[in-house]
């Protein structure tokens, strides 16, 4: 026993040289059922949409699971996110999430396999607790031919808990640092006949290391039944209701040497400045951010035969923001010696004041999203003649998608036609107050009003057929295509100022569309029975919303001037395509590793080239299509059961994006970005988490648990402005669960307390989370 247990720590610690960082999708955890047989021929991925082991399909997934997401006490779906290789996740604000895969954002998430539309504007959205959810799975590399528009790294795909059959219990206390207080009920079973349910409640309240006072509550129901021994119908709803204190960092790094009035270098450009401590929150004392969202989601599937099964989703979903923050500190700055410091400025002297800092830039804004899908698939498996097993599915999908949006900056006053300023908008003292760099508290209130905003509309239709061939048992052979229609419809409005949401009327607006075709190609060898090599190529598109305005001048992929139509086309679709290699390995289930290589392409990037340019009276900006990014990289993942009751997991990415070209013409004569690597994309990532449980003596009933990560340095713009360093973090658990039931739990994350930053808004650093602790009582039956 102790020599497991040596043996344990061992591999937790420094398994990350050893190994990479990732969920497999071989993983024990991956299975959705909880199968606990960990061959590769139990595994299924739901997010690939065919029914078909995973081992059977040239496509590469990575999942978490909710054993692995409770072990660890995630309930945000940035920390899981660093569970899966090649993905990462940036925050912002306090609470908006930005995710990439394979180096490429734009990644579309799914609920229970129906899109988030959220992201489709901004890639940028709050997402709710992580309560509610059994797995989490990320199909990898361009997944337009399955599930449309703006798939060019990769599709998450959150799964809920589903209806239990039988009685299910449990409840949980937590409290850990920072008054981190936590309550969950997940409780299920059977109503009345067919009938099953599962709900689920969660609430939580912390004041945080950065003291935003984040309070969360959600809700969830999921209602099942099996009509027939054929038909099946399922009602999954939920809410959140979260509030977020927003977050802005410490102020700015240096942009310039910074010198003494003696002309003594203080600080180099790029430099914190001294004696800051992490905790401070420069913040004013309105600043909020509310997100108040709700879903639902009705499934019912009649299967006819084994050659033909029919299934229809049809969702709603509400989303409602409503912020209001400060986010730029400067520094004051004059042209004459009233400050101690100074830096120079084109030769001459600028003095700067770094003991204060003036909150010059408080941002508000509102929207509200409305989203109807509409999902209709058939599928089947047929015999065919030669002993070839021809599995299909066909499938329509039509996504409407609402977003009014409420600003309260920019727009123009309709009685007097003049543009509204900040302090048009803003009431208060906090407007333009300032607060001291080491003693930060705010100085007064500020009560902001709308003064325009946006209306935006999206119409999306799509028709898809994904083909299976098994060969002979040895091939397997996929075929699959998508053709897309997607109408895009926007309008700009100004109203006086007021601080409720008016609501649109009679909205003149500017419309453009476009279409696609995308397709995917691939096959599978298997040499053995335990071993798959398989290979594929897909391509993708991301269309682009802009709507004709006089007041652009736009400029094609050749260097040319183009005029596009009202209403039309302004350019066409971002495209791309991927070629990825793999291989998936089993020994019984002691062992699971896969490997994959793959090179992506992304076609058509589109850049403003030049701003302020003066034709014919009229002020206009250009903006053209500029050339082509890439990414190409290495993907790793194992699973391993060495003996009875250790489970490890690991895995390695290595991700090189970058830009590839750019092409020049009358407004961009030189590509200085060309070799570039793209921002907030880490090179390298790396995870080993390994957790045992004793079955025997004292300690039986006793896990405990190891991770050490692994993110490398990061770029936050490709100006390289500001350079993440690179980092490692490592947590650590135990729990012991008694026979009544109840079950004890402490968690340590960043044991060694290590200080690290992932995040920033502009040159604002945001701290991460220094060691903290979370204690944890649960009751299950």
């Amino acid at each position: 026993m102790k020599k497991h247990f040596i043996y344990f720590v061992a591999l937790s610690l420094f398994g990350g040289s050893l190994f990479a960082q990732t969920k497999s999708i071989t993983d024990s955890t991956y299975a959705i059922q909880e199968v606990q047989v960990i061959g590769n021929t139990q595994k299924k991925a739901s997010v690939s949409k065919l029914s078909i082991p995973l081992h059977y399909l040239p496509l590469s997934v990575s999942s978490v699971s909710s054993s692995t997401l409770e072990m660890k006490s995630i309930t945000n779906i940035q920390d899981a996110i660093r569970l899966i290789p090649g993905a990462t996740i940036r925050s912002s604000y306090g609470a908006y999430q930005q995710m990439q895969v394979r180096g490429f954002d734009y990644t579309p998430i799914m609920i229970d396999g129906v899109r988030d539309e959220r992201t489709s504007i901004n890639n940028s959205a709050p997402f709710p607790d992580l309560s509610s959810v059994e797995s989490i799975e990320l199909l990898k590399g361009p997944s337009s031919v399955l599930y449309g528009h703006s798939a060019a790294g990769g599709i998450l795909n959150v799964v809920r808990k589903a209806p239990a059959a039988k009685q299910i219990l449990k409840t949980l206390l937590s409290y850990g640092s920072w008054d981190n207080k936590r309550a969950m009920m997940d409780f299920g079973g059977n109503l009345a006949g067919p009938l099953n349910y599962r709900a689920v409640i969660n609430w939580s309240d912390v004041e945080g290391y950065r003291y935003t006072n984040d309070k969360r509550f959600s809700g969830y129901l999921a209602l099942g039944a099996k009509l027939s021994p054929s038909q099946e119908i399922e009602l999954r709803g939920g809410f959140n209701r979260d509030w977020y204190g927003t977050e802005i960092g410490l102020p700015r790094l240096m942009s310039n040497d910074i010198y003494t009035l003696d002309g003594e270098k203080y600080l180099g450009k790029g430099d914190m400045l001294p004696g800051l401590n992490k905790r401070w929150r420069y913040n004013n004392q309105s600043d909020f951010m509310i997100n108040n969202g709700s879903n639902l989601m009705l499934r019912y599937s009649r299967t006819f035969s084994d050659k033909f099964k029919i299934e229809n989703r049809l969702a709603y979903n509400y989303d409602n923001i409503d912020y209001f923050s400060t986010e730029e500190l400067s520094y004051r700055e004059s042209s004459s010696a009233i400050y101690p410091y100074y830096y120079l400025n084109n030769g001459n002297k600028q003095y700067i004041s770094l003991d204060s800092v003036q909150l010059t830039y408080p941002l508000r804004f509102a929207y509200t999203v409305n989203v109807i899908n509409e999902q209709f698939e058939a599928s089947g498996r047929i015999q065919l003649p030669y002993g070839i097993k021809y599995n299909y599915l066909a499938g329509y999908n039509f996504v409407y998608f609402s977003r009014d949006t409420y600003r309260g900056y920019g727009g123009t006053n309709p009685d007097t036609q003049k543009s509204y300023t900040l302090s048009d908008l803003i009431d208060g003292p906090g407007l333009y107050s300032v607060v001291s760099s080491y003693n930060p508290h705010s100085m007064g209130y500020m009560d902001p009003y709308f003064g325009s905003g946006t209306s935006n509309r999206n119409y999306t239709n799509g028709v898809y057929l994904q083909n299976l061939l098994e060969m002979s048992k040895k091939f397997k052979l996929m075929l699959a295509g998508r053709f897309d229609t997607y109408l895009f419809k926007t309008a700009t409005i100004s109203f006086d100022k007021t601080k409720e949401r008016v609501k649109y009327k009679d909205v003149d607006y500017s419309k453009t569309n476009s279409s696609a075709f995308t397709y995917r190609v691939g096959g599978v060898y298997l040499p053995k029975e335990n071993l798959s090599v398989y290979g594929s190529f897909s391509n993708f598109f991301t269309p682009y919303r802009d709507v004709v305005s006089p007041t652009i001048i736009y400029i094609d992929q050749n260097g040319n001037r183009i005029y596009p139509t009202d209403n039309g086309e302004a350019f066409k679709p971002q495209t791309g395509y991927q070629g990825e290699l793999g291989a998936r390995y089993s020994l019984g289930t002691r062992l699971q590793v896969t490997a994959c290589v793959y090179y992506i392409r992304r076609n058509n990037e589109k850049k403003t080239l030049k701003t302020g340019v003066v034709e014919d009276g009229v002020t206009k900006s250009v903006v053209g299509i500029i050339g082509s990014t890439e990414s190409k990289g290495l993907e790793l993942e194992l699973t391993a059961n060495p003996f009875a009751g250790m489970r490890i997991n690991a895995g390695y990415s290595f991700t090189d994006a970058s830009i590839l070209n750019l092409k020049k013409n009358d407004y961009l004569n030189e590509d200085p970005q060309k070799g570039i690597h793209l921002a907030g994309v880490p090179m390298n990532t790396l995870f080993t988490i390994a957790n045992y449980d004793f079955r025997k003596g004292l300690l039986r009933r006793t896990s405990v648990f190891a991770s050490v990560t692994y993110t490398d340095h990061i770029y936050r713009d490709i100006s390289k402005t500001v350079i993440f360093p690179s980092y490692w973090l490592t947590d650590m658990g135990i729990s012991h669960k008694l026979k009544n039931g109840i079950q004890l739990k402490m968690n340590v994350n960043n044991v060694f307390n290590h200080y690290y930053f992932n995040q920033s808004l502009s040159t604002q650093i945001v701290p991460g989370l220094p060691r903290n602790y979370l204690m944890t009582v649960s009751y299950s039956m």
